[in-house]
């Protein structure tokens, strides 16, 4: 006959096994720290983190890892939208950005940077200069309103493989999609 008694330590390790289980699966489940190389590359690092949190997170993740949602993932691959003139303005341009709801331009370039500089991780061509606020204000100006967002995307992408050997899996909207 089990008694009450011995249930309570096998009650206790099943329950330590399942909280460390949710440990290891913890670091998906928060922003990444801000490096300090980064930092100094946005006036308040802090907000634009906040600020993608508040904007942009509840579809793209707070990491930038957006699977199983069928977006573009951007964690370790939005970088490579920086290396042409043309795909660093798509990512101002594209409806979300443009018409942001942050109107002061440099708190939404701090936001950008954010995602390019942070999330971006390695993906970041080496010498990529900071969005800033006068870049954000005229890229705004021109919202990709009548173009297909993932053919534009997929043209670009090919660029960045093309002229700045981005890996081919750029094409993918996340990894493992069906382009």
């Amino acid at each position: 006959m089990v008694t009450f008694a011995r249930l309570i330590p096998a009650a206790f390790l099943l329950g330590a096994v399942a909280l460390g289980g949710l440990r290891a699966a913890e670091p998906d489940n928060h922003s990444p720290d801000i490096p300090e190389a980064v930092r100094p590359m946005m006036a308040d690092p802090d907000l634009a983190q906040s600020d993608f949190i508040e904007n942009c997170a509840g579809c793209h993740g707070l990491r930038g890892t957006t699977v199983p949602a069928h977006l573009p993932e951007i964690k370790d691959r939005v970088g490579w939208f920086m290396c042409t003139p043309e795909s660093r303005a798509y990512l101002l341009r594209l409806p979300n950005v443009a018409h942001s709801r942050i109107t002061d331009n440099a708190q939404l370039a701090d936001l950008m940077n954010y995602v390019v500089f942070v999330l971006g991780g390695k993906s970041v061509p080496v010498g990529t200069k900071p969005f800033t606020g006068s870049e954000v204000a005229h890229e705004r100006q021109f919202p990709l309103t009548s173009v297909s967002l993932k053919a534009e995307r997929l043209r670009l992408a090919n660029v960045a493989i093309a002229k700045c050997r981005a890996p081919t899996s750029l094409r993918l909207q996340y990894p493992g999609s069906p382009q």
